[in-house]
């Protein structure tokens, strides 16, 4: 399609000017993505089962690049209950990206809520339409209604066709679903495997992401997925035991254990005999994977839980704390100007809802 050049309005002035020449330029494939062909980035959301993380990830691949700690221009993360504040933490983000100073900036989850409709020109910034925008969605279906209403409180109605949801398919970007229904995998655990998959190409993987549940993914260095194990995590065990008992405390699964010895108290016992199951967990499948493989295989940690773990762990470790986005990202490249039902990317031209418009066309910016 020929570009469409928007000027911004009159009163938009200083970092409003420069956000709006973000917005021209951009291409279309016909399935409602963009390309990002004037370099405006891609929006990354992951709505995990405590959180919300966001990113700002560019259109084309840097140079310099590294998924093995991706420089994301932006990120951020709210708590489920706080995700008002979503669409304020990303206007943030890009405020700051516009005004030259934020890179691998990360914005904290205390900023108050954009009215909906009020978000795109706040404050004389118009927060520039994204090339793209990608969801990895473990949280139900309010979670993605939450992640529209924040698309539609920063860029207007038409931004609902601009969402594509990650599903698990049978192959994606160098990884091969050993499920025996693919589209059963979480499409976090999915984007995960993506991400270690081009962080360490060439690697046996254990991929362990420790969070509300602990998964544990074993990954050949040839992009098989062989399958993976879900149990509680670190939180869900002591809650158990707070819960299914009559006289044992309620404990944080961030308070340390205090080592590996047998402890001599109630609360060490608890916290050390928690951390010795997911230690153990870990510990048993990477001896498991290793033998069955032959070969040596790289533990990864991810995950907001991971930090007690690699403590407890008898075996070296890598950590990493964006898995899902880096997978979400690797999805996004490999997408671009292809097929969606391909990509294992669902979106209005993969379902019976009519093909979107382009972007351009009855764009309302920051109007509901």
């Amino acid at each position: 399609m020929a570009a469409s050049r928007r000027p911004p309005p009159p009163q938009a002035t200083g970092t409003a000017k420069a956000a709006a020449v973000a917005t021209q330029n951009h291409t279309t494939n016909g399935t409602g993505r963009t390309g990002g062909a004037d370099g405006a980035p891609w929006l990354l959301v992951d709505a995990g089962n405590s959180r919300i993380k966001w990113a700002l990830a560019p259109a084309v691949r840097p140079a310099e690049w590294r998924a093995t700690s991706p420089s994301f221009l932006a990120s951020g993360a709210v708590d489920h209950a706080e995700w008002r504040t979503l669409a304020t933490q990303i206007r943030a983000g890009w405020a700051a990206l516009v005004a030259g100073n934020g890179s691998e900036a990360h914005f904290a989850p205390n900023t108050a809520p954009l009215a909906i409709g009020q978000g795109g020109q706040d404050e004389g910034f118009i927060c520039p339409a994204p090339a793209g925008v990608w969801l990895a969605n473990v949280a139900g279906d309010a979670a993605e209604q939450a992640v529209r209403m924040t698309l539609q409180t920063l860029w207007g109605m038409a931004s609902a066709d601009w969402l594509q949801v990650l599903r698990a398919s049978e192959s994606r970007a160098g990884v091969r679903n050993g499920y025996r229904t693919p589209t059963q995998l979480g499409s976090d655990r999915w984007a995960s495997l993506i991400g270690a998959h081009a962080a360490w190409p060439g690697e046996h993987l254990l991929i362990v992401t420790l969070g509300t549940a602990t998964t544990v993914e074993a990954l050949c260095a040839d992009g098989t997925y062989l399958g993976g194990l879900i149990a509680p995590g670190p939180a869900l065990m002591l809650q158990s035991l707070a819960q299914g008992t009559a006289q044992l405390p309620t404990l944080d699964a961030t308070m340390p254990a205090g080592g590996q010895d047998f402890a001599r108290s109630t609360d060490e016992a608890i916290l050390r005999g928690c951390a010795a199951a997911q230690a153990g967990l870990v510990e048993r499948s990477h001896a498991q994977l290793q033998a069955q493989l032959g070969a040596p295989v790289r533990c990864v940690l991810s995950g907001g839980a991971r930090h007690a773990l690699a403590q407890t762990l008898t075996l070296p470790v890598t950590e990493h704390d964006q898995l899902v986005l880096a997978g979400l990202y690797e999805v996004a490249l490999c997408a671009a100007g292809t097929d969606a039902t391909e990509a294992g990317v669902t979106s209005a031209a993969t379902t019976d809802l009519p093909v979107p418009a382009p972007r351009d066309a009855g764009h309302v910016r920051g109007g509901a």
